[in-house]
């Protein structure tokens, strides 16, 4: 089923317009409605599951999220449990339960809250449908490919360089290829008198 303003592909997110609503970047199909075809498909995509997901607070099922990596749609199964989504300009909320298939649209910006215990199969595709694998890295900020260098903040947070100084982020860690960058440390000798 298509939700307003969604493009006929459910892999092509419809351009925002002023007025539109970022549900709008989201294709939410019931799980009566799912075709046997998409599940067969997702059998074998990567498993996800609420418990990995860092909450804010610990152990509250919210948690943030923002569709903005370097791909076009996420598809998703929802394997078990059942969530809400507000998005996070406050357009109408979308509950998630078992057998439900949602496309979400490169931009989508929501808070989580797992009312039971998540798992969900996904997978990243390009705007004409393709599959498409994701940067090994990109950054949490802007979406770019950050896997030749990078910063690790609070832990968890990959950002690029750019959206690092940008932002006027510190205490992160410096990476290349996901290994910290080791920091030469020079000495002075002293002089012999």
């Amino acid at each position: 089923l298509l939700r307003a303003g969604m493009s006929v592909s459910p892999d092509v997110a419809p351009k925002r317009k002023a007025g539109m609503d970022m549900a709008s970047l989201v294709t939410h199909t019931k799980s009566c409605d799912v075709p046997e075809t998409f599940v067969e498909s997702a059998k074998d995509w990567p498993l996800w599951d609420s418990e990995t997901q860092k909450q804010e607070p610990l152990g509250s099922g919210k948690f943030p999220f923002n569709y903005n990596g370097d791909y076009a749609t996420e598809r998703v199964l929802i394997i078990s449990g059942k969530a809400t989504l507000a998005p996070d300009d406050g357009s109408a909320e979308i509950v998630l339960e078992t057998g439900d298939s949602v496309y979400f649209h490169h931009g989508f910006a929501c808070q989580w809250t797992v009312h039971e215990v998540m798992t969900k199969r996904y997978n990243y595709f390009d705007k004409d449908g393709a599959l498409k694998t994701p940067a090994a890295i990109a950054c949490d900020k802007c979406g770019a490919d950050c896997e030749a260098e990078s910063y690790l903040v609070n832990g968890e947070e990959d950002v690029c360089p750019e959206c690092y100084v940008n932002e006027k982020l510190t205490g992160g860690e410096h990476q290349k290829f996901g290994e910290p960058v080791q920091v030469e440390v020079q000495t002075k000798k002293a002089k012999k008198k």
